[in-house]
């Protein structure tokens, strides 16, 4: 297998940011919003799988009920994050399988999520997502030595590095292929509409994660 391949089904853009200035914006908004930021609360525990912590970069054009929580109350940061399917599950059993209610509370669309936190506003994070035209923009932390299910997503994904380390792979199975996307600076489009897997075997790994428009 192929450790450092980036084209197919990883592509290299021509876009490329100031890594520097990236994490100094990046810790400031961490500072001025603290745990608001997060998808973590006593109910859901922490993060997608408990593997994962992650906040929502742009949010619904929807003014509708947080998909993570029971309560009438929007937080613009975990506004698309999503569901994983033991919470789907459990938020069917709390509404006793009420299949109208269910439906309504996942009928968002990703292209509904294209609205830019305003904490976001001016900073090169705003760069990104307007270069490509991105939309449901997520920063994502994955924990050290933790690995995710062979899955396909409905559209492709940008990724830009922000921390990595050497030891943190995307896995395409059918196409027999390992491949890992450096701090570079630089924007890398994935396929991930093929089946794959990503495991980080160092310490944590810190992605902006773009997904690409006109898809739903």
């Amino acid at each position: 297998m192929e450790k450092y391949k980036t084209d197919y089904p990883i592509r290299k853009t021509n876009h490329c940011y100031d890594l520097d200035r990236c994490l100094l914006e990046w810790e400031s908004i961490q500072h001025r919003l603290g745990d608001k930021l997060w998808d973590s609360d006593k109910e859901m525990g922490s993060g997608i799988y408990a593997q994962n912590r992650q906040t929502s970069v742009q949010r619904s054009t929807q003014n509708a009920s947080d998909a993570r929580s029971n309560h009438n109350v929007v937080n613009p940061y975990t506004d698309g994050l999503g569901m994983t399917k033991d919470m789907k599950n459990m938020d069917w059993r709390v509404n006793d399988g009420n299949y109208e209610f269910y439906q309504k509370r996942f009928r968002k669309k990703q292209s509904d999520y294209k609205i830019l936190n305003e904490i976001y506003e001016g900073t090169v994070f705003d760069d990104v997502i307007r270069d490509v035209d991105g939309i449901r923009s997520r920063i994502l932390v994955k924990k050290p030595y933790t690995s995710y299910a062979v899955h396909k997503d409905n559209s492709p994904r940008y990724h830009l590095a922000l921390i990595t380390n050497p030891n943190a792979y995307f896995i395409f199975p059918t196409l027999n292929e390992i491949i890992h996307i450096p701090d570079d600076g630089f924007l890398y489009e994935v396929d991930t509409t093929i089946l794959h897997s990503f495991v980080n075997c160092g310490p944590e790994r810190t992605h902006l994660i773009i997904a690409k428009p006109n898809s739903s």
